[in-house]
């Protein structure tokens, strides 16, 4: 498993283009997502009456709730964030097709083997991200009447969260574990193997599959929290670029994540 991992260090490095591009996409989707955020909260800050009596607090706290609920005020914002997601389910399988056949087909040039990958896959892997999108939301059908259940019979925040703790990790885990799955599923596509093939090198090798995928998230946690933690504290001009380097590495984690993956499939399938 190590092995494999160390491999996948390596053949991530050999990914400088895909690792680039997935960084710059990851910064605009979360700039659209601040910049959508930040037009929506800052007109409804600017009431904010400041430290006088709790009265007034409560007043304001009332008038964005009804702002919020009884008006139409956060209708374009939801359309808009609607169109932003759209967005991104149409544009995420094109990196995705673009970094799989780059990750497979490394004999090629960088920028070429990237862009033949949208050519090559597109179509595959949006309905790949299609079966994944739907497969990992189809519980909320059973889960929301549970979760109204819970919360209508809660008699505190605390009670209602530690009940509502083993059913968020449960859909953590599944969703985890749904990811793997079409992962190899793409991974097989990528290198024109059959379906069958893919999912019997995923479930032969399940443990060390999940122990890799475990790995690298605790090392990404890991380095998110040490980097929050200073950016916190240490406040400044370097505290931004701190967090820009850590985005950049944390992009570069989530391809390692993949050619660790790969690694592992390529040696099961050869």
């Amino acid at each position: 498993m190590l092995q494999h991992i160390k491999l996948g260090w390596r053949a991530a490095l050999r990914q400088p283009f895909a690792v680039l591009v997935l960084f710059l996409y990851r910064f605009a989707w979360g700039f659209a997502l601040y910049e959508l955020v930040k037009s929506v909260i800052i007109p409804l800050l600017h009431r904010y009456p400041g430290n006088v009596s709790p009265d007034r607090v409560h007043l304001f706290l009332a008038e964005i709730q009804f702002q919020l609920t009884k008006t139409d005020l956060i209708s374009p914002y939801l359309w808009l964030l609607v169109g932003l997601l759209g967005a991104r389910m149409l544009l995420t399988p094109f990196i995705n097709a673009a970094l799989y056949y780059s990750v497979e087909y490394t004999r090629l040039n960088n920028g070429y083997r990237f862009f033949k990958g949208i050519k090559e896959l597109y179509k595959s892997f949006l309905l790949y991200y299609l079966l994944q999108t739907v497969v990992t939301l189809g519980p909320l059908y059973f889960l929301i009447p549970k979760v109204k259940s819970i919360f209508l019979q809660a008699v505190s925040y605390e009670s209602l969260l530690m009940n509502l703790l083993p059913w968020i990790a449960g859909c953590l885990v599944y969703g985890f574990l749904v990811r793997l799955a079409v992962m190899y599923l793409q991974f097989g596509r990528t290198a024109n193997r059959p379906l069958l093939q893919s999912m019997t090198c995923l479930i032969k090798g399940l443990l060390p599959v999940i122990g890799m995928a475990v790995i690298l998230l605790l090392l990404s946690f890991l380095l998110s929290l040490t980097v929050l933690t200073v950016v916190f504290v240490w406040a400044g001009f370097w505290a931004v670029l701190l967090y820009q380097l850590y985005r950049f590495a944390e992009t570069f984690i989530s391809v390692w994540g993949i050619t660790s993956q790969h690694q592992w499939y390529t040696s099961q399938s050869a």
